[in-house]
């Protein structure tokens, strides 16, 4: 064989795959083990979306990522839009069980939630590495999220508040799970009530967010 015909025959090979997260990513303030990696998430990005937005993000996350967190969003994203926020912050949700992965948001929260004007995104997404570490205020909302940003902490490089501070004095420290409930509870109460927490909480976060991210 020619040398010509030898990298014209090499030139075929396909080129390496590079979606996958590397075994080991160093930024200055962000280390993942590969033991990490193969645990924790089915990853498939490129160490790019690790870079920071120009733009502050602020992440909700609950168990599933079905109701609460998608009205969350939806709440203070209204929310910003009224206020000299508005372009100066984005809003995102996510779920951190991914057995709910791609599922359809609560249909019953989003019918409450046309009540007040807001229309929820239609599928669940579970949080990955890249929502983590590009969120520059991470708020739990529930047990299942803070023990999962606890577990995941080598991802975070913004701030985390749990929900509970932004609540009514006296209150749970969590946004109610419309699942969890009982056989003999109301059901419009229970979704009265999740509503107007969030709705309570976003409005108090929305009064800080210039010290926590800008």
């Amino acid at each position: 064989m020619t040398d010509k015909n030898k990298i014209k025959s090499a030139s075929k090979k396909p080129l390496p795959l590079n979606d996958v997260i590397p075994s080991s990513i160093a930024t200055d303030n962000f280390r993942l083990s590969s033991k990490e990696v193969n645990t924790s998430y089915p990853l498939k990005s490129h160490p790019r979306t690790y870079q920071s937005n120009d733009v502050p993000t602020i992440l909700f996350l609950s168990k599933r990522g079905m109701s609460r967190s998608p009205l969350a969003q939806e709440v203070m994203r209204n929310l910003i839009q009224k206020s000299s926020l508005f372009g100066r912050v984005r809003v995102s949700s996510r779920g951190v069980n991914i057995a709910y992965n791609d599922c359809a948001v609560d249909t019953r929260m989003q019918t409450y939630a046309s009540k007040i004007g807001l229309i929820l995104h239609s599928t669940a997404k579970f949080a990955t590495v890249p929502d983590l570490a590009n969120a520059a205020l991470t708020i739990t909302m529930d047990a299942d999220s803070e023990d999962f940003v606890k577990i995941h902490k080598h991802a975070i490089r913004g701030e985390v508040r749990p929900i509970g501070i932004f609540l009514q004095s006296g209150s749970e420290p969590y946004i109610k799970d419309p699942y969890d409930r009982e056989d003999e509870e109301d059901v419009d109460e229970r979704y009265d009530s999740i509503i107007s927490s969030i709705s309570f909480s976003c409005t108090k976060l929305l009064s800080v967010v210039p010290n926590l991210i800008l």
